[in-house]
Order: C-alpha cells, then sequence, then structure tokens
C-alpha cells in the first residue's frame, strides 16, 4: 500500500494542550460509516473526559477520550466516518492506517440498525484484519420506528462476533457496550476467519499466504486479508 506509520503519522496528535492522559490500559478505535450515531457513541462513552483536534497535516478532526470499566481506564480514538478500507479518500485512509498500523486492542464498529446490511460491509473488512471487533447495532430507536426487527442472536452466530444493540442518544446500551468491550479485549480464544469462501479461493488464499511467508512478518490474520 506503499504506507507506513511513520509516513502518515498515525497515532500522534496535533498539538499537545488538553492532550488525553497515558494513563490507560488498553486502546480501542471506534469505526462506522457515516451518519450512523458513532460519534454520539463516543460521546455517551468518555462523556468530558475527551480531547479533540486534527490529525497531524490533515484537515480531518481527530477525538479520543478515556473511559473506565471493571477499574481499567480504556482509550477510544473516535475514527473518521468511512464506507470502507479500500477507498483512498483522506478519511477512509486515516481510519485504514490506523487499524492497520497502530494495533488498536480492539475495533468497535457502529452500525445503522435501520440500514445494516449496507453497514456490514465494513464490519467485514475489519473483521478480517482482526480477531477484536464487535459490532454496536445502533439507532435501535429509530428502527422500532420504521417496524424493523433484528434477531440479534441470529446475527451474532452469523457474523462469529459479540454484538451489542444502543441507542446512543437515549443513553440505552452504553453500560453493556462497554462490558461488552471490556469482555472481547481480555478474551483469550482465537477466533475462526470472519468469512469462509468457497474451497476454490480458499485454497488460492492459502498459496498467497505460503508466498507471503516468505516476504512478510505479519501475524496471520492480516496475512489472510493480504492474501
Amino acid at each position: 500500500m506503499g504506507l507506513s506509520k511513520n509516513s502518515t503519522g498515525i497515532g500522534v496528535l496535533s498539538g499537545e494542550k488538553g492532550k488525553v492522559s497515558d494513563d490507560y490500559k488498553y486502546k480501542i478505535g471506534l469505526a462506522g460509516n457515516p451518519n450512523v450515531g458513532k460519534s454520539t457513541v463516543f460521546n455517551a462513552l468518555t462523556g468530558l473526559n475527551q480531547h479533540t483536534g486534527n490529525w497531524p497535516g490533515k484537515t480531518v478532526a481527530n477525538a479520543e477520550g478515556i473511559f473506565q470499566v471493571n477499574e481499567e481506564k480504556i482509550k477510544v480514538v473516535d475514527l473518521p466516518g468511512t464506507y470502507s478500507l479500500l477507498s483512498n479518500s483522506e478519511e477512509e485512509e486515516i481510519a485504514r492506517d490506523y487499524i492497520c498500523f497502530e494495533n488498536p486492542d480492539l475495533v468497535v464498529v457502529v452500525a445503522d440498525a435501520t440500514s445494516l446490511e449496507r453497514n456490514l460491509n465494513l464490519f467485514y473488512q475489519i473483521s478480517e484484519i482482526t480477531e477484536k471487533a464487535i459490532l454496536c447495532v445502533n439507532l435501535t430507536d429509530e428502527a422500532e420506528k420504521n417496524n424493523i426487527k433484528i434477531d440479534l442472536d441470529l446475527l451474532s452466530k452469523e457474523l462469529n462476533a459479540n454484538l451489542v444493540s444502543s441507542s446512543a442518544r437515549n443513553g440505552v446500551g452504553i453500560e453493556e457496550l462497554k462490558e461488552a468491550i471490556f469482555k472481547e479485549i481480555t478474551l483469550k480464544v482465537s477466533k475462526k476467519n470472519a468469512i469462509n469462501y468457497d474451497s476454490p479461493i480458499e485454497k488460492a488464499i492459502e498459496e498467497i499466504e505460503i508466498i507471503l511467508d516468505e516476504t512478510l512478518e505479519v501475524p496471520k490474520r492480516k496475512k489472510r486479508w493480504i492474501a
């Protein structure tokens, strides 16, 4: 991709004044399509314990904050809204670079309950890069108004992922999300692949991974994604 942590400047905020404390144990990224209520989820999680600025060398806003669960402090970075990790807009590059290079302990993907199918594309892409991803199905109050019913248990099984429903602007589901985040971060068991393709594709992936073994030193999950 021609990208590196040094070339992108990921992880460094513009300006030191008001910067969120480094006193935390875990860090997570908050990702999602535009207009899914992601920033509302961020505000509900962090309250007043947050800092805003710009990504270094960018006009794109950066927000990070701290929340606490089970006596552990967790830093959360509100990533720019993005539809895909494969696009080339400035916002999408920032989100992709953070997930690929900063190795967050977890990525929470916020989805719109009224447009779930469209939103799941991003979740699948992120799940192929990292085992540590959970889905927050937000705007459930809007879904109810539109008579949209989601079988959350079935969806969780289909995605092989932890899932939390929320209406962040009403404060619903936020405590459950905090608990789910902590549980997923501290989970020691590896998860199966997010997507299992048809046999010819899986065979091709394995063959490419063997070639990549000779040139790349990256975790197996990311190697599969590259393949």
